[in-house]
């Protein structure tokens, strides 16, 4: 078993002197609100600028996003969905790593306001879902000046003047570890100095505005270096990691280079790019899709892209505004690149502000390895498998979507006895509320109000939480643009379901060998076909029915769920019946008895509707 290699999906095309790019969407009113950074949501759709106002606002691009994945036309004002007010400046925020806008319990944002605790904010009402606070020895609350998310989502990691923090995302209060990154003030070992930014990837790296960079892993301290003088400017203000997980860039303030550091070998630097950041104010950089591609802000109002696997090729420069480019972050998932402009300027003859949020659609050939209409196809089954994602009732298995390219598989090791958070309704019924004003038959009754219970913890889809698992044996299926395929890959029973030859290292970052994986690019290969061979290759002896219905998990949602659930369900199973698979009778004996139950609770529910007597308050 070899892993996909990691190819480009797309190369940035264009002609020497022409505009490479056109914009898709651009913020309303201008206005003189300096903008600091933008940053695209994990999943795609949606977009926070925060502002010298101290404001972070968030717009809704999902229609955007959507049309642009369909080819559709693109002219768009950026509508605000949110905007959430400090108290103070805003330095610093981060998305939750896994956020869906189909779940709204990860739909959040850690941020950082001066003299102010971290605080979790939800992005649909702007409120405080939680506050973590560290202080120093004296009791005195430590202001954040950067904060971000482990890769797991499990923790906070806060960055303090002489202090990093590591809080505890389900236990709000006090931070779980507190370390100092020097031993005393005078001593000059350690990372001295305010930190200035954080990335999480599989090591933390920090940096402070005295030009050092820090690599901090638990249990093993800090491994600090610092930028040569040529690169150091005024300090370190970006950092990210590259998509390879081995490169650590940093830029400066005060800089004009954007330099990358291999963490396997510190002793200099790994590849230097040229960027004009002469100013003592942020300016965001970052990585496309792909990760073959950085887009980095210039002062004149341009951005330019680099090819980090080509230096010696010219940077794509794109005039995107009139004003500094302040911040640029490229789509994760397609070539949509946003930008935001904004500086200080003083006195009379100072020109008038017309600063914005812009996204801008880069053109993007596919390579000539790719099939035609290869990514369409790739866009489609990732589309089929987010419908699969969304349903529940199933007996050998659930699935969980976890990001726009990724859903997860929980193969039941026991179908009788699945776990409870597959069992539970999506939402609580309304219905019974006002069963007692009812006119109705007292099956219509009894049918509806059977519905009331309590919602379980709903399944954590995270890397560690897939390997704890012990009830279900869980698959990832991933549709990365930069493979052009979809993949499956194992997460939990490795040396239970994966033969080794002799000698052989089990390679736990491996996808999976199937049939139906690797005759996709020639064959229609659906997301059910992966899901039969799945279930029958995780499963000893293979279940007569992969599709089996779990009518007990019906029974137990609320009647309105339940006449939804079951009508997404039916179209389902009708999919898979016509593809003819061996278990194809029984999905019809499926189809017919839940076609009874399905119209069955129409007729209650229409019942319930017509004959409901409910007075106004």
């Amino acid at each position: 078993m070899e892993a996909p290699t990691a190819e480009p999906a797309y190369l940035y095309q264009y002609t020497p002197g022409s505009q490479p790019a056109e914009c898709a969407a651009q913020s309303a009113d201008p206005d003189a609100t300096i903008f600091r950074s933008v940053e695209w949501s994990p999943d795609g759709t949606m977009l926070a600028a925060s502002t010298d106002s101290n404001a972070l606002r968030l717009y809704d691009l999902n229609g955007l996003v959507t049309r642009y994945s369909e080819n559709a036309a693109l002219n768009a004002t950026l509508a605000e969905h949110t905007q959430i007010a400090h108290g103070g400046p805003l330095l610093s925020y981060a998305w939750y790593p896994y956020m869906s806008r189909h779940d709204a319990a990860t739909c959040c944002v850690a941020e950082s306001v001066r003299d102010h605790p971290v605080q979790l904010r939800d992005t649909g009402s702007g409120g405080v879902r939680a506050s973590y606070a560290a202080c120093n020895n004296k009791d005195v609350l430590l202001s954040a000046s950067a904060v971000a998310f482990s890769r797991d989502a499990r923790s906070i990691y806060a960055g303090y003047a002489g202090h990093i923090a590591r809080f505890d995302v389900q236990r709000p209060g006090l931070p779980v570890d507190l370390e100092l990154t020097s031993p005393s003030r005078r001593s000059r070992d350690g990372m001295k100095g305010i930190v200035s930014c954080l990335a999480a990837g599989a090591m933390l790296a920090c940096g402070t505005f005295g030009g050092q960079l820090a690599l901090h892993s638990a249990g093993s301290g800090l491994r600090v270096w610092r930028v040569p003088d040529a690169y150091r400017g005024g300090g370190v203000t970006e950092l990210r990691w590259a998509p390879n997980g081995v490169h650590v860039w940093a830029g400066s303030r005060h800089s004009r280079s954007i330099v990358a550091w291999d963490v396997r070998d510190l002793r200099g630097p790994w590849a230097v790019v040229e960027r004009d950041c002469l100013t003592p104010q942020r300016m965001q950089f970052g990585f496309d899709a792909t990760g073959r591609h950085l887009a980095a802000g210039e002062m004149d109002g341009r951005v330019a892209i680099h090819d980090i696997d080509a230096p010696e090729r010219d940077p794509v420069r794109l005039q995107a505004h009139a004003d500094l480019v302040a911040a640029v972050s490229p789509h994760p998932y397609y070539p949509l690149l946003a930008t935001a402009s904004g500086q200080r300027r003083f006195g009379p003859a100072a020109p008038a502000p017309a600063n914005c949020v812009r996204v801008w659609s880069l053109p993007a050939g596919y390579h000539d390895s790719a099939a035609p209409g290869e990514m369409t196809r790739l866009n489609q089954f990732m589309a089929d498998c987010m419908s699969v994602g969304a349903l529940r009732g199933f007996k050998h298995f659930s699935a969980y979507i976890r990001s726009r390219e990724e859903i997860v598989l929980r193969v039941f090791k026991d179908p009788d006895n699945p776990p409870r958070s597959d069992l539970v309704p999506i939402c609580s019924s309304t219905v019974h509320e006002h069963l007692h004003r009812v006119h109705a038959g007292d099956e219509t009754k009894q049918l509806i109000a059977g519905a009331r219970g309590r919602l379980a913890q709903p399944f954590d889809v995270s890397d560690a939480s897939l390997a704890a698992d012990a009830q279900g044996v869980n698959f990832l299926i991933a549709g990365y643009q930069r493979y052009r395929c979809p993949y499956v890959w194992l997460r939990t029973d490795h040396e239970r379901l994966v033969q080794l030859d002799a000698g052989e290292l089990l390679d736990r970052d491996a996808p999976v060998e199937l049939n139906t994986i690797n005759c996709w690019r020639n064959y229609d290969i659906r997301p059910w076909d992966v899901i039969v061979e799945i279930v029958c290759y995780a499963l000893d002896p293979w279940p007569e029915n992969p599709f089996a219905i779990d009518y007990a998990y019906f029974d137990k949602i609320p009647i309105e769920e339940r006449v939804v659930a079951t009508g997404a369900m039916l179209e389902f199973l009708r999919r898979a019946y016509l593809r003819r698979y061996f278990c194809s009778e029984i999905l019809l004996e499926d189809i017919k008895r839940l076609q009874r139950q399905h119209f069955h609770c129409l007729n209650a529910l229409r019942e319930y509707q017509q004959s409901a007597v409910v007075p106004r308050d």
